[in-house]
């Protein structure tokens, strides 16, 4: 099959997700193109990129450059106004990531009536958001990376707790949480926030609206071994959850699929979610509660959960860890680019 995929947001390409930081949606897109050529198909990939580049057998195309001539299966990502960048194809799917209220618009529902694309969800709760049974939908969970899921069995990991959703997601309270109650009852743990746009702050010495009070929580809490990391490549990532004890993650009600939560739990690391208005539908697909970390109801659940996992002991994070290894690192790439050939090879 000659498929077509398409994203206009940031500049990438595939080679990005072993090379920089990059958002969990694009490196979807990469990881997807990637092993559709893997199975034999001819893969364009069209983004902001650079430059016109060959990856691991996929054509990356600039947003410039011509459309490709052919194509059987156009993928349009995120965005329904993508879907008739390509003129003829036989097939055109939706694949989606964000919340569907990002449907709304005039041009977005013109361009769903136009194509009557297959819309593709991430997930159960995804599909659920969005009520309709006008067009032909399927749910395909995302892969995973191979790096996470081949990330190494580390015995007794350093007692370090990490956070990589954004700032403005609940963490001034985790930090608040921290700082009073759970590092005093284990001085010698670490917190480290992966995010850029605090790293950015803190390197610039402030912080405008609306992140001054997390960045003012973060300045604060340097004395009880909190700090802030810059983000990293999968390659790095996997190997920065192995050697921690527990994935720390405040429920965002609009966040459809959790990539970073998909991923440390692949890699082994036990997430304890703060889900103090209610378990995160979506996020329980993610984590298996009490199996491979905990959803925690209410402050003191939290609290006391963090502490238990960062035990030098280890006994309930080695518990938590090993079924993670067991039960979320079975799903690649590959899997999911079988899901999607069902897509069209079943209407052909």
């Amino acid at each position: 099959m000659r498929i077509t995929m398409i994203d206009d947001g940031i500049a990438f390409d595939g080679s990005a997700p072993d090379a920089r930081p990059l958002g969990g949606a694009e490196k979807a897109f990469a990881r997807l193109a990637a092993a559709f050529r893997a199975r034999g198909h001819e893969v364009s990939a069209v983004t902001r990129a650079d430059s016109q580049m060959l990856i691991e057998g996929v054509s990356w195309m600039p947003w410039d450059a011509p459309r490709p001539p052919e194509t059987d299966v156009l993928l349009a990502f995120r965005k329904p106004t993508l879907l008739g960048e390509v003129a003829e194809a036989a097939h055109r799917c939706l694949w989606l990531w964000d919340h569907p209220a990002n449907l709304a618009g005039e041009a977005e529902r013109a361009a769903l009536a136009r194509h009557r694309p297959t819309l593709v969800f991430t997930g159960e709760t995804h599909s659920r958001a969005l009520k309709t049974d006008i067009l032909p939908a399927q749910t395909i969970v995302p892969g995973v990376a191979d790096i996470y899921r081949i990330a190494p069995v580390i015995e007794e990991p350093a007692q370090v707790a990490v956070v990589t959703t954004h700032p403005l997601h609940g963490l001034q309270r985790i930090l608040r949480l921290w700082r009073d109650r759970i590092h005093p009852a284990r001085p010698n743990a670490e917190l480290h926030v992966y995010s850029a746009v605090l790293r950015r702050a803190l390197n610039a010495g402030a912080a405008d609206e609306p992140l001054r009070e997390v960045y003012d929580e973060i300045v604060a809490a340097r004395g009880d071994k909190v700090t802030v990391q810059r983000p990293l490549p999968d390659p790095e990532m996997a190997d920065v959850y192995a050697h921690a004890r527990v994935h720390l993650y405040p429920v965002n009600a609009r966040e459809m699929y959790a990539s970073t939560l998909a991923e440390s739990q692949a890699a082994g690391l036990p997430a304890l979610v703060r889900a103090t208005g209610g378990a995160s539908a979506q996020l329980l697909e993610r984590v298996k509660n009490g199996m491979t970390g905990y959803f925690a109801p209410d402050d003191d659940a939290f609290v006391n959960l963090t502490v238990a996992l960062l035990d030098p002991d280890g006994a309930v994070y080695r518990n938590l860890a090993r079924e993670a290894r067991s039960l979320q690192r079975t799903r690649g790439w590959n899997d999911a680019a079988i899901e999607f050939e069902s897509l069209w090879t079943r209407g052909s």
